[in-house]
């Protein structure tokens, strides 16, 4: 009984490795990984964007900010 156990294991492990060994080329791999950003921001950059954005107000931190910014922007309208 352990024989057939472990020999349907090995099957089924080996039907498994075949299967990603299938799709594992570099053909498969999406476009938008294989092509560079347009245009990638330094750490300096992002900082400051964060800072300017808290400054202003757009920065949307929890829930709660999410609910704020939706009032402003049904008030605008």
């Amino acid at each position: 009984m352990k024989t057939a156990y472990f020999l349907i294991a090995g099957l089924a492990l080996a039907t498994a490795g075949a299967a990603f060994a299938a799709g594992s080329g570099a053909d498969d791999a999406p476009a938008a990984a294989s092509q560079p950003a347009a245009h990638q921001l330094t750490r300096a950059e992002v900082q400051a964007q964060v800072i300017e954005a808290r400054r202003n107000g757009t920065l949307i931190e929890t829930e709660a900010d999410m609910d704020i910014a939706q009032t402003r922007n049904q008030r605008s309208r």
